[in-house]
């Protein structure tokens, strides 16, 4: 699913519930089992990297009040 901007955190958090929902359900044949986990698996690593940039911001304006 090329996509032209990257989702918000709340967006792929939705998008990767969709896709558990889904398949837990047997709503998807095994045919669009790969790129959807593929997709899901995107978007938790896209997940990761903002809570990432997150924290490390946390942690930087942390040591600049202390």
């Amino acid at each position: 699913m090329p996509r032209s901007t990257q989702p918000s955190y709340e967006e792929a958090v939705r998008e990767v519930e969709q896709i558990v929902t889904e398949i837990e359900r047997g709503e998807m044949d095994i045919d669009q089992l790969t790129p959807k986990i593929k997709r899901a698996q995107e978007l938790l690593a896209l997940c990761q990297s903002q809570l990432k940039k997150v924290r490390s911001e946390e942690r930087r304006v942390g040591k600049e009040c202390a």
